[in-house]
């Protein structure tokens, strides 16, 4: 009986999907023309689709009917649990910052706000109450929408890791302004079906590395994740993003993506790094070598030879069956005897990037 609930709210959602994705424009656009003849000549590009460089294992198969009905146990507790928690958060100003501030300002889950050395940078920015194209799941938990689009200043770079839903948003990124939008492969289709002209874009495959604007540069890493925004996947590349500032300042700007050798590589390439941003929450058994637990977001950090540890997607939207705090809680007690500054800010609150004698007080 528990499982036929299930079903029928399934089946009403991916109604309410299929309707929107033939009316909506929020579903965006996959790569076609001049872009696909450039996605086809990727080596990451094999059998129509992009490809992890480690083969993935999964436990979510619909084939598999146990596992099909772990999965509507899980999408039954999402829809059944009351989203009544009010998260804490302060704000601070982005208008007025001055520009010779060094600063990151969290938005919770994977959004943030980057003002380093002149530049004003937004990875990710999802300032709707809503990861998802069902108007009324997920719903950001209260407290959490403490910006507008018409707070966030001009940014010269808007920073986006891959198309999912909880980390490119319709509504916010059509009416941020920016100079130019970074992102993996592929993913400038939505953006030029949302009326952005192909010159703001700059689409990277995995280890391309360009020169940006005053010394700036930005290297594409792999991360091992999948990507789509309606009924196909893996058209548009996925990814994490090196800043290596002017004074040589680098922040790794993760994505999704589950622990894997890429970390160790880029560290041992690329490291020392001053910043590394990782996600650190929403992990589940099923999902296991597409997202990380803990214990392995640490691991990565250390693999980066991060010398501050920013833990992100989490604290906004409920997207696994672990209790939102869960992962500021394991995290901290893991880093507690590790030599690596970890950052938990409240949302909205200024974390001065380069000032190592910042703390943060427990507010979870």
């Amino acid at each position: 009986m528990k499982y036929l609930l299930y079903i029928s709210v399934a089946t009403i959602g991916m109604a309410v999907l299929i309707a929107m994705y033939v009316h909506s424009p929020k579903f965006g656009s996959i790569p076609s023309g001049i872009r696909l003849e450039k996605i086809q000549k990727s080596t990451n590009y094999k059998n129509r689709k992009f490809q992890n460089i480690y083969k993935l294992r999964t436990d979510t198969s619909i084939c598999k009917l146990n596992a099909y009905k772990k999965l509507l146990g899980i999408i039954g507790k999402f829809i059944t649990s009351k989203n009544d928690i009010n998260i804490p958060s302060i704000k601070t100003n982005l208008i007025n910052l001055n520009k010779n501030e060094d600063i990151l300002v969290w938005f919770g889950h994977s959004s943030y706000f980057i003002q380093i050395e002149g530049k004003r940078i937004a990875v990710d920015p999802v300032l709707s109450d809503v990861s998802s194209p069902i108007p009324f799941f997920p719903v950001a938990f209260r407290g959490t929408r403490v910006y507008a689009t018409t707070e966030i200043p001009e940014l010269d770079y808007l920073i986006i890791t891959h198309d999912h839903w909880d980390h490119l948003d319709y509504e916010t990124v059509t009416k941020l302004k920016a100079k130019q939008i970074i992102c993996p492969l592929g993913v400038g289709a939505h953006f030029e079906h949302w009326g952005v002209a192909q010159s703001k874009l700059l689409e990277m495959d995995w280890y391309d590395e360009v020169e940006l604007e005053d010394g700036f540069r930005m290297i594409c890493c792999p991360t091992q994740h999948f990507s789509g925004r309606g009924f196909t996947r893996n058209k548009s590349l996925w990814g994490a993003f090196l800043l290596i500032s002017s004074s040589e300042f680098k922040i790794y700007i993760g994505g999704d993506g589950g622990y894997c050798p890429h970390f160790k590589e880029i560290g041992e390439k690329h490291g020392p790094t001053n910043l590394a941003i990782l996600e650190n929450g929403q992990y589940h058994e099923n999902w296991k070598h597409i997202h990380t637990y803990p214990t392995e977001t640490l691991m990565a950090a250390e693999d980066l030879c991060a010398k501050a540890l920013l833990p992100v997607h989490n604290s906004k939207f409920s997207l696994s069956t672990h209790t939102w705090n869960e992962p500021l809680n394991e995290i901290t007690q893991l880093c507690k005897d590790k030599d690596i500054r970890l950052l938990t800010p409240m949302i909205g609150q200024k974390v001065n990037i380069k000032d190592t004698d910042q703390h943060f007080s427990v507010w979870w």
